[in-house]
């Protein structure tokens, strides 16, 4: 039963690997829309992996419950088992995200909109929201709590980028609402802003994760 139950979670292991690296794949694209490019071959890579992160989530979280009926895990096991339940939902919706931002970079992209004079900020939020996301995935593979912990203390690091990148947002809209499309263009930035900042809190969720499942703290909404 011993090597069963450690086949089984080595195979869950390998799937949360396969599906934790597509959303990676996911911010590679995204930061390249950021930065201007328009290529439609982008555009339908980023819709056809979040379909296969979609169908990967759904087959995770059946099997983690099925390992769960199936082998009645010992308590270090059954918080490994949590803890990737947790984890494939949280990459699921940063994911979602990821897809959503895209979206938005694709039609701003083709259109004459305000972006270019707005690039530079949100490509420093996202850059460190996407370093955290790369870390807190890397920290839950290898049960790195050092990480983890320092996933976790620079969330305030993006938050605060984010509140000064709406203030910078909102000093742009005085400036320039002669442009055809200022007022859209702003929203779907404020948007785009909100969406980075909750791939941070997504990437602090896993980083808790971590803790959760090496020490057996669940360390959400506390101090460390």
């Amino acid at each position: 039963m011993d090597t069963i139950r450690e086949t089984y979670l080595a195979r869950l292991t390998q799937e949360f690997n396969t599906m934790s690296n597509l959303v990676l794949r996911q911010a590679q694209i995204l930061k390249l829309q950021l930065v201007g490019d328009t290529t439609q071959a982008l555009v339908d890579e980023m819709q056809q992996n979040e379909i296969s992160i979609d169908g990967m989530e759904v087959k995770l979280r059946d099997d983690i419950v099925n390992s769960i009926v199936l082998y009645a895990p010992r308590a270090g096991d059954l918080r490994r088992i949590i803890s990737y339940y947790d984890t494939v939902v949280d990459l699921e919706r940063i994911a979602d995200t990821i897809d959503s931002i895209s979206r938005r970079m694709h039609y701003l992209n083709k259109q004459n909109s305000i972006y270019p004079e707005y690039q530079e900020n949100a490509v420093l939020l996202f850059d460190l929201a996407d370093s955290l996301l790369q870390n807190a995935v890397f920290a839950f593979l290898w049960a790195d709590n050092a990480m983890a912990r320092s996933v976790i203390s620079r969330d305030e690091e993006l938050d605060k980028i984010h509140r000064a990148s709406h203030k910078k947002l909102f000093e742009y809209q005085k400036q320039d609402e002669e442009h055809p499309n200022w007022l859209a263009d702003i929203l779907d930035l404020g948007r785009i802003l909100y969406g980075m900042e909750r791939i941070g809190d997504g990437a602090t969720n896993i980083a808790e994760a971590v803790i959760f499942l090496s020490e057996g703290r669940d360390v959400r909404h506390k101090d460390l």
